[in-house]
């Protein structure tokens, strides 16, 4: 009966010290980029005092202090949690050597809970394609890619004549789209997909760049200057041979292989010695004599019975 009496007083008094001391209100976890901060508000019912506040998380079977004694209305976590941990987090206010009750709050995961921020677009165009460039927001924790490794960008395109939109999901942090209008000015979007399409981040500011004209050449045009460029060399080698095997055929009449005997050399060089061969060649030239012959055709040989006749009459 007395030690009831004695528990029952000693709660009485624990309750009339807590309840000196109100509790902080409106409890909440704000998450960015994995971040992990824990905020209150001070107790309404005594404003204008000077609270001091201390908050702990729970981690297994036992709480851990993070702030202690501080009269900011916020507490950051990030650095004590993992990524896929549960946690229940709690503060008390803290007055003239008094506390309250705690106040507590239960948390999912830091990978389903926080919100991812908007990467950071730049585009470019080059020959008709454009370039587009994802920065990845700066997270607190760990990287991306390491938190959800099933993660994607997605882009959003349009054309600000046509706000048909075009959506295109790549792993790339850059990307070159292609088949692209020229001279037309593109806006794009682009945001996150993390998990299936489930938790995305926040979405990017809308940029646009005006697409430059493309400088390919169409596939007939290339295959006609290829043929053409073929018929040319075809033509030129031929020119070519013909003109080497002609110009060898010249040389070889005009400078024959075949060597003239080095005595005939110098015969025909040296000048004549004989003084018959002198006089011939100084002397005129004889006059041949010669005897006249005349054709006659078979016709006109005269017949026996003609040669006859002649010769009775004469």
């Amino acid at each position: 009966m007395i030690s009831t009496l004695i528990i029952t007083i000693s709660i009485c008094f624990m309750s009339v010290l807590t309840a000196e001391v109100p509790m902080p209100q409106n409890l909440r976890v704000k998450s960015e980029n994995l971040g992990f901060i824990l905020e209150w508000d001070p107790p309404q019912t005594s404003p204008g005092k000077d609270f001091r506040y201390t908050a702990e998380y729970k981690s297994w079977n036992a709480f851990n202090a993070v702030c202690v004694n501080v009269s900011s209305l916020s507490c950051d976590f990030t650095s004590e949690v993992t990524l896929y941990g549960n946690y229940t987090l709690r503060v008390h206010t803290e007055l003239n050597g008094k506390s309250s009750a705690w106040m507590e709050i239960k948390c999912e995961p830091l990978e389903k809970i926080t919100v991812i921020g908007a990467p950071d677009v730049k585009l470019q165009s080059r020959k008709g394609k454009m370039e587009v460039d994802i920065t990845e927001p700066v997270l607190r924790k760990s990287s991306l890619k390491d938190a959800y490794p099933t993660m994607k960008y997605q882009i959003r395109y349009w054309t600000e004549e046509n706000r048909k939109e075009l959506v295109k999901l790549v792993d790339q942090r850059r990307v070159m789209l292609l088949e692209l209008l020229p001279n037309t000015r593109y806006c794009m979007e682009v945001k996150i997909i993390m998990d299936s399409k489930i938790k995305n981040s926040l979405p990017s500011n809308i940029t646009c760049e005006m697409n430059t004209a493309s400088d390919e050449v169409a596939s007939w045009l290339i295959a006609v200057v290829l043929f053409v460029s073929f018929l040319v060399t075809l033509i030129s080698v031929l020119l070519i041979s013909m003109t080497v095997w002609f110009g060898y055929r010249g040389i070889r009449f005009l400078h024959p292989r075949a060597k003239i005997p080095e005595h005939f050399k110098q015969y025909l060089t040296e000048r004549p010695s004989s003084a018959m061969l002198l006089a011939m060649q100084n002397s005129t030239q004889p006059k041949e004599p010669y005897h006249e012959i005349s054709i006659i055709t078979a016709e006109e040989v005269p017949s026996e019975s003609t040669q006859k006749e002649h010769s009775q009459l004469t």
